[in-house]
Parts: C-alpha cells; structure tokens; sequence
C-alpha cells in the first residue's frame, strides 16, 4: 500500500508541475510576455507526460510564430507547431492545417490535404471545420463532389450553430432525391450517436 501511495502521489506531483508550467505559459501570455510565454510553452511541449497539455503547448507556440509574439514571425516553424499538434489530435490545430492549405497560406494550396485537417477535426465536432468540410464536399475541391455528405455536415454544423448551413441544406435538399435524403439524414444520426459516445 505505501508503494502504491508514494506512485500515486509522484504522478499526482510530476501532473502538478506540467499543468504549473503550462498556467505559468498562459500567465505570462495574458501580461503580454510572450517570451516568456513561448519559452514556457516550448518547455511544457518538450517535456510533458501530459499528451494533451503537450498538445495545447504546441499550438499556442504555433500561434505565436504565425503573429510574431514574442519571437520573429515565422510562417516554417508554425507549421511545423502546428502540425506537431494536429497529430495529437488537437482540432483547432488540425483547422488552421485546413485553412492554411485551403488558402497557400504559408504553404502551397492543396484543397487534398486542406479536405483531410478540416476533416480530422470535423470528426472531433469543430463546427467552423465541419462547415469548411461540407464546402469541400459540395465544390468537390480535395474530394470527389457529393452532396449527400455536404447535407450531412451541413445539418451536423447546424445543430452547431451555422445558421449559414441552412441555406445550403435548403438547396441541397432540392438536388438530391427523396433516397439520398433519407441516406444523409441517417448518416448524421450516425454521427451523432458515436460523437456522444466519445
């Protein structure tokens, strides 16, 4: 039993000192010293146990290099952040991926790879990416065209709060037959179910 305790208390301390470090990080980034915001961020990215906390730290350094805070605007190395924290699943991370891609922001354009971020965090119920998605599906740019999956992610960003959607679904409505229809509006059931379940 004591071993068992002094485990649990290690773990509790060594959780203690990497949330410590990323508040500080996100302290000094509210009084403005983003130096010391990215030096603490960079830390907690390096040396975190915590994947998430790790996550957040590598987009907040994104961030920074992409404005210029605390450290000289570089484009190069907020990708690199950024995806460093796509592939752990962060989904604003994996969004501005999307945008980046989307738009030759920083990047060449490649609606490709720009379909696959905006899908990842979709699928992580990010409602700005899921309407991006849903472009995509309904331009058929990065994908093949398909406007039962542009109706389901339209109606899935609804439910979010895009009142835009609505009048994409409306139109949608009109183009695809009753069988489509039925198919879209079973498919964001689907989604819905096993997105509650996560």
């Amino acid at each position: 039993m004591r071993t068992f305790l002094l485990i649990f208390f290690s773990l509790i301390s060594i959780y203690s000192i990497a949330l410590s470090g990323y508040e500080e990080a996100v302290d000094f980034a509210k009084k403005k010293d983003y130096k010391q915001s990215i030096a603490e961020f960079i830390k907690v990215a390096k040396e975190s146990d915590d994947e998430e906390l790790k996550s957040k730290s590598m987009f907040n350094v994104a961030v920074m290099y992409e404005n210029g805070m605390g450290v000289p605007r570089n484009p190069s190395l907020a990708l690199i952040w950024y995806k460093s924290s796509a592939e752990k699943n962060n989904k604003i991370a994996q969004y501005n991926l999307g945008w980046m891609y989307y738009h030759g922001d920083s990047v060449e354009k490649d609606y490709f790879r720009a379909f696959r971020y905006y899908e990842q965090s979709a699928n992580q119920g990010y409602v700005k990416a899921q309407f991006n998605l849903a472009n995509l599906y309904f331009s058929g740019l990065g994908t093949t065209k398909d406007f039962v999956q542009a109706y389901k992610w339209f109606k899935i960003c609804s439910s979010g709060g895009v009142e835009e959607s609505r009048q994409y679904l409306n139109f949608l409505s009109t183009q695809i037959s009753a069988e489509e229809l039925i198919m879209a509006e079973q498919l964001v059931d689907n989604w819905m179910k096993e997105f509650r379940t996560k």
